[in-house]
């Protein structure tokens, strides 16, 4: 009966110990977002804007679409060990999209929530490419389309390729040089959305 008891409690301590090596040795996970720089710039005017926009949920490849924050290294995505977003990657890219064009535009009402009324114009993005590589580049191809409500209004649509650089030695780098690719798209959109 002792050497039974004996085993349990030297099994029961191995698992202990296990357990606790496990818990001390992984690092704790970061969330990451998306964050517009200049979206506490904007104000929002009071009264009726006079234009809602609508930005639909953007396209991003397949293998992109987590909450993974992905290098690229040659052929090969690595993914960080303990660092995510704190969403799917489309939704971060959308809302950080929609805060940047928000900031451009006070008087219009500029949303990736569907709205209540039938919006003056809709905005379409898919990007079919998004990497940051370990070299320290970031490159993104994206077309998008803004989709007027009035038939009159002509569709536009266009398409463009922007790369950055910078380090990738943490993934506060990875996500910092993000942004500033994404900040690139948000610019040529804005500039299409006048013209």
């Amino acid at each position: 009966m002792s050497r039974v008891k004996a085993r349990h409690s030297r099994a029961a301590a191995v698992i202990v110990s296990v357990l606790l090596a496990t818990s001390c040795a992984s690092p704790p996970l970061s969330l990451y977002t998306l964050t517009p720089t200049d979206v506490s710039a904007a104000t929002v005017p009071l009264g009726h804007p006079r234009a809602v926009i609508e930005i639909r949920r953007v396209v991003v490849p397949d293998y992109l679409d987590t909450q993974d924050i992905l290098v690229r290294n040659g052929n090969t995505l690595q993914r960080s060990s303990h660092g995510r977003w704190a969403s799917r990657l489309s939704i971060e890219v959308t809302r950080y999209l929609t805060g940047l064009l928000a900031a451009r535009r006070p008087n219009a009402l500029i949303t990736d929530q569907p709205p209540v009324a039938t919006p003056n114009d809709r905005i379409f993005i898919t990007i079919s490419n998004l990497d940051v590589t370990s070299a320290g580049f970031a490159t993104l191809q994206a077309n998008w389309t803004i989709v007027p409500h009035n038939p009159a209004r002509p569709i536009r649509a266009q398409r463009a390729m922007f790369t950055v650089n910078g380090p990738v030695n943490t993934d506060q780098d990875v996500v910092v040089l993000t942004q500033a690719v994404l900040t690139r798209l948000a610019n040529a959109i804005d500039i299409a959305y006048v013209h």
